[in-house]
């Protein structure tokens, strides 16, 4: 167990499996932006797996108010002295103890609703009955439940439509400070494209590849190889198509060999099949660059009326979206670009703060 000057009472804690460079998702990247802004009341408990044998402590994103243990630890959080405690992950389940329910308020922030996509008719979790379980015991046991957009709203409740009166929708936020807008253009070669998350098939990398080999322009892919199997199938597919001039892994980007992956963009393709909120749509964004986005999930809640927008199930789609990005005119692409520099002053971290901080107050009067 890792103690960075956590204290020994707060109002709220947070129990996540990401935080500062142990990231996987967007996930993360809220973490971090609560941990940024968070206030004296609020601490944060890191849980990892027993195969972290040494936690980097400097891969923390600050050196307060941090409690880092591994999953073998996790008993000891029955004794956390706070009032509320808000959990990030259904596998953390184990930490909502009896003790736990019947002493303080529970909080589960659904980043995810665990289905595979598309999710089977007759069994949205695709047999994965451990996970069902997990999730299930989650949602019946907190006092609340919070979804980052009303997709993944709508997509729980049609599962388990008794949670309605404890569910609402909290949307994400981001930093924001106008001098980040780092890549906003006047010219767009309209050339070169990429792709940055998670190596997962429900993001869509493989039908954005297979598009590429009818555009004219470079896709580059910056992720890390967390899923080798899927890795392996987007590889012997390059080779078969004889796109290896086409397609460029670039690895995995974080601080600033993120910054200048985005920087050498013409624009950033988010090709998800779904996405429950889109953390990396409100980051292009926040770059200044334009995007092509696919429209599942939480995603069209943020970009709205966009135009470079399209269906992941429909591979023509992106094709065509994509060559009319390369035949308008620079002046109306960077029209396009100032709507979505509107559209991201409903997602600051000022605002989903707010959101949180009444959010805490209801169920301590309750």
């Amino acid at each position: 167990m890792i103690n960075l000057y956590f204290k020994t009472k707060y109002k709220v804690v947070h129990i996540t499996n990401e935080i500062g460079n142990y990231v996987i998702g967007g996930m993360g990247t809220y973490i971090n932006e609560l941990y940024k802004h968070r206030d004296g009341e609020t601490g944060f408990i890191h849980i990892h797996n027993n195969a972290y044998t040494d936690i980097d402590i400097g891969s923390f994103p600050g050196f307060y108010d941090i409690l880092s243990m591994t999953y073998d630890e996790g008993y000891k959080i029955e004794d956390l002295e706070c009032d509320i405690v808000v959990i990030h992950f259904y596998e953390l389940a184990f930490c909502v103890t009896e003790k736990i329910i019947s002493s303080k308020k529970v909080v589960y922030v659904i980043h995810s609703v665990p289905l595979p996509e598309p999710p089977p008719k007759d069994d949205p979790f695709g047999g994965n009955l451990n996970i069902k379980q997990n999730f299930e015991y989650m949602c019946e046991n907190a006092h609340q439940l919070i979804c980052v957009s009303y997709a993944e709203r709508n997509r729980l409740l049609n599962i388990y439509p008794q949670y309605d009166r404890k569910t609402k929708v909290i949307h994400n936020g981001i930093t924001l400070a106008f001098e980040e807008i780092k890549n906003k253009r006047t010219a767009h070669k309209k050339k070169i494209f990429g792709y940055i998350g998670r190596m997962d098939y429900r993001k869509g990398i493989l039908e954005c590849i297979k598009a590429f080999k009818d555009i004219d322009g470079e896709l580059r892919i910056a992720c890390a190889n967390n899923d080798p199997y899927y890795f392996s199938t987007l590889l012997q597919y390059i080779e078969a198509a004889n796109m290896n001039d086409k397609v460029r892994f670039m690895g995995w980007c974080m601080g600033a060999r993120k910054d200048s992956f985005l920087n050498s963009l013409d624009a950033l393709i988010i090709p998800s099949l779904y996405e429950p909120f889109g953390y990396v749509v409100v980051e292009g964004m926040k770059w200044g660059i334009p995007i092509i986005s696919s429209r599942n999930g939480g995603i069209s809640e943020i970009i709205q009326d966009y135009k470079y927008q399209y269906d992941a199930y429909e591979q023509d789609e992106l094709i065509d979206i994509i060559k009319l990005f390369q035949k308008d005119s620079d002046e109306y692409i960077n029209k396009k670009v100032t709507y979505l520099e509107v559209q991201l002053q409903n997602f600051t971290v000022e605002k989903m703060i707010e959101k949180y901080v009444e959010t805490w107050r209801e169920l301590l009067e309750s």
